[in-house]
C-alpha cells in the first residue's frame, strides 16, 4: 500500500484541534503536522483514561462520558482542570460536536481573531452560519475571552431553535434574585435554558456575568447531547411522495418535512439501492437514468428511516400516477443537465447472472446441517476469473472522484472476532488492496454478526456518495445484508451517523442478485468513513467507493448529523452474548392475561426493589409464544402475529419497557441494554386438513398424510412454516425495535411427534432455515418426552427440560432430582415452573421453592441457561405485592438468578415461612 505525506494547512489545523479540544492554554502549536502514523491509522477503538484531578467532582461522569466519545479532551498530564474557565472559541468546538454540526470548508474569515487557518475556524463559523454564535462586533469574536454564563445562555437558547429542540412543557417565568444584573439581550434566553434544565442557578441566583468553568461546560454539553440522542431516536418526519414514478432521463424531488410543520432536527440523508438506474442527490432530487426499472430510496432523519419505492418508466410511456396525497410542486423537477450525476458504479442490472461473478453453483449446499455452510468447500470459488483492474489513479465520474482506492482500510466484527470464522474468510480474501480496490473480485465475510469497514482518506474531502456492492446467492449461504449504515468522522475518533441504505431483495430469493447500496451525503467534509452491515452466514461485497468533489457545493444550510446510536454500539459489543434467564410470555388470547403492557414487563426486565429502585437486569430474554388454543390455520397464525406486533402491547410494550429500564438505570444514552427476544414457530399439527391458502391461485394446505401421502403432507407443513417465518421476519424488520434484539426461534411442540409426517426432517429443515438467518433454535420438551436425548441431533442450539414437578399430582422430590440428572447428562438447561397457586396454596409454594433449592444444591443456579414458566403473568403480582411472603418470591427468584440464593434445605409438607 502506498503511503503518503499530507502537508495541507487546513488538514493539519483540523487534526490539531482534535488533540487540543477545549483547551484554554495558548494554541501556538495548533497547526503543527501530526505524526505520519497518526495520519494513517483510523482510531476506532481508542481507550480514554480517567482524569486524575476530577476526584468527586459533580462533573466527573459527564467529563468521562464526553471524553469516551472523543467530544472533549483534557489539558495534558492526565488533567482536565475542571475549574479553569472556558473560552468562547473553545465552547464553539464543544457545542459543534455535541449538536452534530458538520463543519465545512471556509470561503472567508469574518472575524479578525479567528483567521482561516485557525483550528477553531470551522467550528466558530459553522455555529455563526447556524445563527448560534455572534461576534463581539462585526470584526471580532472575542475568541479567547472567557465565556460568561449569560452569553452561554443566549447561545443555548438559539441552539434550541436552530436544532429543532422541543421546548420543555409547562414553561413559566423564572425568578432569580440577581435579575437586575442580567443584560437585556440575555433575559429571555436565561428563562428558556432554565426551563429546559440545560442551565440552573444556585442559591436563587443565576450569576449572569460569572464565567463558565470547564466542569460546567461539560455538564451542560452532556445535557445537550442527551437531548440530541432523544431527537434522533424520536425523529418524526414525512416525505412528499409515498412512491415515486419518474420518466427515464428526467428528475423529480422528494421533499422531507417535519410532522405538523416542526423543524427537522437533523439533515435528511438519502440513499438508493440501484445506482445503475439513477441517482438520488443530496437535496432529495432523484435523477433517473435512461434505463427503466425499479428501486428504493431510503430517507433517514436521525435514526428513523422511510423507504420510498421508485419506478423509472420508459420515456415513451406515461408515468404511473403518484400518490394523490402528494401535491405537485413547481420546483419538484430539476433539470438533469444541471445535476445529472447519475452513478456509473460497477453494479449492473441485478437480475443479470454474470457467470464470472457467481459463486460456483456446483458447490455442495447441504441445507440440513447448517455448519456445512461454514466450510469453504461448500461455498465454492468466490473469486472472479478476470484479473482485477489497476487502481493507480482515481476513477473520475463527471465532477466526482472516487477517493477510496489506495486508502488505509480497517475491518472489525460486531462483537469479538471468532478465530474459526476468520480462517474461513481467508478463502475469499478479495482483491489485493482491500475492499476499496476497483475490482470484480468478491470479498467474503463469514458470520460474526456483522462488519464495520473504516476507510481513512488521504485528506479531508467534501463527500458526495458512499457505495458498496453486495451479492445474494442463497443456495450457497450468501445473503444480502438487510442494510448498510454509513458514519463519518473528521478525526477517526468522534463519529456522526450519516444514514442508512435499504433494499427490497427478499431473504427467500434464490436467484443470484447483486445490489449496489449508495448513500448520498450533503458534501460533508470529512476524512474518515465507516460502513457497517450485518452478516448472517456469508456476505459477499466488492468495490467500496467514496465519491468526493474538489470543493463543496452544498447550499442547503448547516448540516446536522446525530451521533451513532447507542443501541447499535451496544449491540455490536454484546453481539455474542448468550441467553441466561428467559421468561416465557404467552399472548394472543385470554384478554388481559394474554396482553402484556409496558408496566407488566418493567419489573420483569429489571429487578425493582421494594422501594421502587431499578437495581439490575432480571430476565435478559423474553420468549413470546401463543397459547395452546391457537387455531392451526393461516388465519389463526396470522391473527397471533398481528397481536404480537400490535401497538402498545406485546413486543411494542417490551420495547417501551426496555427504554424506561434504561432511563431509570441512567443508561439510555450511554450504554443501553437491549432485551433479547425469542419468537415461536407455531406447530403444524398433522391432523389439520384445511390450513388455508398461501396464495389465491393455490389450494388450501393439508398437513394430514391421509389422502395426500406422507411426502406431500411434510412438504405442506414445511411450506406453511417457511411462509410464517418469512412474514415474521418482515414484521420484525419493519418495526425496528431499538431496545430489542431478535435472538432466536422456538419450536412450539414439547415432544418429537413420531406419528407426524417426517417430523425429524421437518425440525432439521427449520433449524437450517433459522440458522441461515444467524438466529438460534430453541426447544423446551417435557420430562420423559420422546426425543429429549436427541435434541442436539435435531440441530437445536438450546433445549430446556420441563420438570413437570410443579403439579397437583403426587410427584415426589426425586422427580426434580431426576430432572437435574437428565439435564446434566444431556447438557440441557432447566425450566423453572410456577403459577398463581404458589401465592395461596402452601403445597405449591413449597414445590416452587424446592426447585430452586434442588438446583442450588447442585450448583445449577450459576453459569447455566434457564427458562421460566409462570402460567401467564404470575410473577408480576409478586413484584408488586406489599405482602412480605409474596414479595419474597420475586426477591428470592432474583437472588437465585444471580447465584445468591442461600437456602439448602427442602421445604417439608405444610411448612411456610
Amino acid at each position: 500500500m502506498r503511503k503518503k505525506r499530507f502537508g495541507s494547512r487546513m488538514l493539519a489545523a483540523c487534526l490539531a484541534v482534535s488533540t487540543l479540544l477545549i483547551q484554554t492554554a495558548p494554541m501556538a502549536n495548533a497547526a503543527t503536522e501530526p505524526k505520519k502514523q497518526e495520519l494513517e491509522t483510523p482510531k476506532t477503538e481508542e481507550q480514554v483514561a480517567e482524569f486524575s484531578d476530577l476526584g468527586t467532582s459533580y462533573a466527573r461522569n459527564a467529563v468521562n462520558r464526553l471524553a469516551s466519545l472523543h467530544l472533549i479532551n483534557g489539558q495534558g498530564d492526565g488533567r482536565f482542570n475542571p475549574q479553569n474557565t472556558i473560552s468562547r472559541q473553545d465552547i464553539a468546538v464543544l457545542l459543534t460536536k455535541v449538536v452534530g454540526l458538520a463543519p465545512n470548508h471556509l470561503r472567508e474569515a469574518s472575524f479578525e481573531d479567528v483567521p482561516m487557518d485557525s483550528p477553531y475556524a470551522p467550528y466558530v463559523y459553522g455555529l455563526s452560519e447556524m445563527g448560534v454564535m455572534n461576534g463581539r462586533n462585526a470584526q471580532t469574536l472575542g475568541a479567547s475571552d472567557p465565556l460568561t454564563r449569560q452569553d452561554l445562555a443566549v447561545m443555548l437558547a438559539r441552539l434550541i431553535k436552530a436544532g429543532g429542540v422541543k421546548k420543555a412543557t409547562g414553561q413559566s417565568a423564572v425568578s432569580y434574585s440577581d435579575e437586575q444584573e442580567m443584560a437585556d439581550y440575555a433575559k429571555d434566553a436565561i428563562n428558556d435554558v432554565t426551563n429546559q434544565r440545560w442551565m440552573q442557578g444556585a442559591g436563587g441566583k443565576f450569576n449572569p456575568a460569572g464565567t463558565v468553568t470547564r466542569a460546567e461546560a461539560a455538564v451542560i454539553a452532556e445535557r445537550i447531547l442527551d437531548a440530541r440522542y432523544q431527537q434522533a431516536e424520536q425523529a418524526n418526519f414525512t416525505v412528499s411522495d409515498s412512491t415515486l414514478s419518474v420518466l427515464a432521463g428526467t428528475s423529480e424531488r422528494l421533499k422531507v418535512t417535519g410532522v405538523a410543520g416542526d423543524k427537522l432536527p437533523f439533515t435528511p440523508i438519502f440513499a438508493f439501492d440501484r445506482p445503475e438506474l439513477g441517482t438520488i442527490l443530496s437535496d432529495g432530487t432523484f435523477v433517473a437514468g435512461p434505463t427503466p426499472g425499479k428501486g428504493n430510496v431510503t430517507v433517514t432523519v436521525g435514526y428513523k428511516t422511510i423507504t420510498v419505492p421508485v419506478e423509472i418508466k420508459d420515456a415513451g410511456k406515461p408515468p404511473a400516477a403518484t400518490d394523490e396525497t402528494s401535491p405537485a410542486t413547481s420546483d419538484s423537477v430539476v433539470s438533469s443537465n444541471s445535476k445529472a450525476e447519475t452513478s456509473t458504479s460497477a453494479a449492473k442490472a441485478s437480475e443479470t447472472k454474470d457467470d464470472k461473478a457467481e459463486v460456483n453453483k456446483t458447490a455442495a449446499t447441504d441445507t440440513k446441517a447448517t455448519e456445512t455452510k461454514d466450510d469453504p468447500a461448500t461455498v465454492g470459488d468466490a473469486k472472479e476469473s478476470t484479473e482485477p483492474e489497476e487502481a493507480n489513479e482515481p476513477a473520475e465520474q463527471d465532477e466526482l472522484i472516487n477517493v477510496a482506492p489506495g486508502s488505509f482500510t480497517a475491518v472489525n466484527t460486531f462483537g469479538p472476532p471468532d478465530t474459526y470464522f476468520r480462517e474461513v474468510e481467508k478463502q475469499y480474501p478479495g482483491p489485493v488492496g482491500g475492499l476499496v480496490t476497483p475490482s470484480q473480485d468478491w470479498t467474503g465475510y463469514n458470520r460474526q454478526f456483522g462488519r464495520k469497514v473504516t476507510v481513512a482518506l488521504s485528506e479531508e474531502k467534501p463527500l458526495e456518495r458512499v457505495t458498496l456492492t453486495f451479492k445474494q446467492q442463497k443456495t450457497s449461504g450468501i445473503t444480502m445484508p438487510e442494510y448498510m449504515d454509513v458514519e463519518v468522522s473528521r478525526d477517526g475518533k468522534a463519529w456522526s451517523y450519516a444514514g442508512k441504505a435499504l433494499h427490497d431483495v427478499s431473504a427467500a430469493e434464490t436467484k443470484v442478485v447483486e445490489r449496489t447500496l449508495a448513500v448520498t451525503l450533503p458534501d460533508v467534509e470529512t476524512r474518515y468513513v465507516r460502513v457497517s452491515f450485518p452478516v448472517k452466514v456469508f456476505a459477499f461485497a466488492r468495490q467500496l467507493e467514496v465519491w468526493a468533489k474538489s470543493s463543496s457545493q452544498w447550499e442547503g444550510g448547516p448540516v446536522l448529523l446525530p451521533p451513532p446510536s447507542p443501541t447499535q454500539l451496544m449491540e455490536d459489543k454484546k453481539a455474542g452474548n448468550r441467553v441466561e434467564n428467559m421468561l416465557l410470555a404467552y399472548s394472543g388470547a385470554y384478554g388481559d392475561r394474554g396482553t402484556w403492557s409496558k408496566e407488566d414487563f418493567l419489573p420483569m426486565v429489571g429487578y425493582r426493589t421494594a422501594d421502587g429502585y431499578m437495581r439490575d437486569q432480571m430476565f435478559d430474554t423474553v420468549l413470546f409464544l401463543p397459547y395452546q388454543n391457537m387455531p392451526v390455520t393461516k388465519d389463526g397464525w396470522k391473527g397471533y402475529m398481528n397481536d404480537l406486533f400490535g401497538s402498545g402491547k406485546q413486543l411494542d410494550a417490551l420495547n417501551q419497557a426496555m427504554r424506561e429500564y434504561n432511563r431509570l438505570r441512567g443508561t439510555l444514552y450511554t450504554t443501553p441494554t437491549q432485551e433479547k427476544v425469542v419468537l415461536a414457530l407455531p406447530y403444524p399439527a398433522a391432523n389439520q386438513t384445511d390450513f388455508g391458502k398461501l396464495a389465491e391461485d393455490k389450494p388450501t394446505l393439508s398437513f394430514n398424510p391421509a389422502g395426500i401421502g406422507e411426502e406431500q403432507a411434510y412438504l405442506n407443513r414445511k411450506q406453511a412454516l417457511e411462509w410464517y417465518f418469512q412474514e415474521l421476519q418482515k414484521r420484525w424488520n419493519k418495526e425496528g425495535y431499538a431496545y430489542l434484539k431478535l435472538e432466536g426461534i422456538y419450536w412450539f411442540h414439547e415432544l418429537i411427534e413420531d406419528s407426524a409426517p417426517k417430523e425429524r426432517e421437518l425440525i432439521r429443515d427449520m433449524a437450517s432455515m433459522v440458522h441461515d438467518e444467524a438466529l438460534r433454535f430453541y426447544w423446551i420438551p417435557y420430562f420423559g418426552a420422546p426425543g429429549v436425548a436427541e435434541w442436539k441431533s435435531m440441530y437445536f442450539d438450546y433445549a430446556f427440560l420441563q420438570p413437570n414437578y410443579y403439579s397437583d399430582k403426587p410427584v415426589g422430590l426425586d422427580r426434580i432430582e431426576g430432572v437435574l440428572d437428565v439435564v446434566s447428562k444431556y447438557g440441557m438447561g432447566v425450566e423453572i415452573e410456577g403459577d398463581e397457586r404458589m401465592y395461596r396454596d402452601p403445597k405449591f409454594y413449597q414445590i416452587y421453592y424446592n426447585q430452586l433449592v434442588a438446583a442450588h444444591k447442585l450448583g445449577m443456579d450459576k453459569n447455566n441457561v434457564h427458562a421460566y414458566y409462570y402460567g401467564s403473568k404470575t410473577l408480576i403480582e409478586a413484584a408488586n405485592s406489599k405482602d412480605s411472603v409474596m414479595r419474597g418470591i420475586y426477591d428470592d427468584t432474583y437472588k437465585w438468578m444471580r447465584g445468591r440464593f442461600d437456602r439448602d434445605e427442602y421445604y417439608e409438607a405444610n411448612e411456610m415461612p
